[in-house]
């Protein structure tokens, strides 16, 4: 029996944040566009469900290039792409823009180059006193030495993949469930991608696929340089008002999700393939890193602790753009550590490739860097 076949203008494959904020963006801008979205929407470890949805520009980054344009781009465009997702989804999206803090004791011998970095790169920040501390941060603990808060936000990363699910769907985006196993291709082009319940077809492709990217890429002939770099994380139960702001570290993070969620501690950067397994003396050494700096962390009732694979470049940069191999196919992948806080910028992007009104792509992102 011949398989059925679905016919698109747009096929994106990938069901995560990345995927998913493309077809919401595309079907706001021409909402006669036929999209579909393909893959496993619920897959607990690709990074769109791990993530702990730190929008951090100025703590991530460490200087003043185009990466870190387009990460600020993207943190300045959150505040109107949140309304838009709540307005259409119906659903909340916990987002807060009350800062990050970044403890002198958490950074080592780096604090005055993390200074005059956020100085030059005209950042709103602080340095607070002994007695703001005292006021603003009253359970964190004294051994963290001096304080800057700089104004970045957070996201509840799991809310917003599902709002991204239903407002694409509402839109009119077709949601195919369903992994992507190969392609058929011919002269240069994608004719379809195969799933078992038969073929899709689409006029464009979007390779979305995060950290199974790599795997993807294989189906249609082409080497893309990333690999999945696992994180190990965990939530703990506390109450909200311990802490108002994120926590950035080179040892640890934590990050307060807000509507009784409790806090996201993490995470680790392991370069291990696709080893899933949760180790708790893993986790008991984050809780620890994490309770030198908020001790109330120590004794907090352990809620969940999971594995994410983070999609990992050769130089660590994004992959997005046309490809140079496939007159059909775009990419957008390999986010690292950003694709959260790069969400509504790439959306943005993306879709102006796709639709063919931006040309000059950033070459530093661009897929030509590793013909592809």
């Amino acid at each position: 029996m011949k398989p059925a076949t679905y016919n698109y203008d747009v096929v994106i494959i990938g069901a995560g944040i990345v995927g998913f904020s493309i077809a919401f963006r595309l079907k706001q801008t021409d909402p006669d566009l036929k999209i579909a979205v393909v893959g496993n929407s619920r897959n607990p470890l690709m990074a769109s469900r791990a993530a702990a949805g730190m929008l951090s520009p100025y703590c991530e980054c460490e200087q003043d290039d185009r990466f870190f344009f387009f990460c600020r781009e993207s943190l300045q465009k959150y505040p109107k792409f949140i309304e838009e997702l709540e307005s259409v989804s119906g659903l909340n999206v916990h987002f807060s823009m009350a800062g990050a803090i970044m403890p002198q004791s958490s950074v080592e011998n780096e604090w005055e180059n993390r200074l005059r970095f956020f100085k030059d790169a005209q950042a709103t920040y602080e340095v607070w006193s002994r007695r703001q501390i005292h006021e603003k941060l009253p359970y964190i603990s004294s051994e963290c030495g001096d304080v800057v808060w700089i104004k970045e936000g957070v996201v509840n990363s799991r809310q917003l993949h599902d709002a991204l699910m239903s407002a694409a769907s509402l839109l009119g985006v077709e949601i195919i469930d369903h992994e992507v196993t190969g392609f058929l291709r011919a002269n240069g082009s994608i004719d379809d991608a195969l799933t078992d319940i038969g073929l899709v077809s689409g006029k464009k492709f979007v390779l979305a696929g995060g950290g199974w990217s790599k795997h993807l890429g294989l189906g249609i002939g082409i080497a893309i340089p990333i690999k999945p770099i696992k994180g190990q994380m965990c939530r703990l139960q506390v109450e909200e008002d311990r802490l108002g702001y994120t926590v950035h570290g080179f040892l640890t993070y934590i990050v307060p999700w807000g509507d009784e969620y409790g806090f996201i501690v993490g995470s680790t950067m392991e370069d291990c393939g696709f080893d899933s397994k949760v180790y708790d003396s893993t986790i008991d050494n984050l809780i620890d890193n994490a309770s030198a700096i908020l001790p109330c962390l120590h004794d907090a009732p352990l809620v969940e602790k999971w594995t994410g694979f983070r999609p990992t470049t050769e130089d660590e940069m994004p992959i997005m753009g046309a490809s140079v191999r496939y007159e059909n196919l775009y990419y957008s992948t390999g986010h690292h550590r950003n694709g959260i806080l790069q969400t509504p910028n790439q959306a943005d992007y993306m879709t102006k490739i796709i639709q063919g009104k931006l040309k000059n792509e950033i070459q530093e992102f661009s897929p030509t860097r590793y013909g592809l």
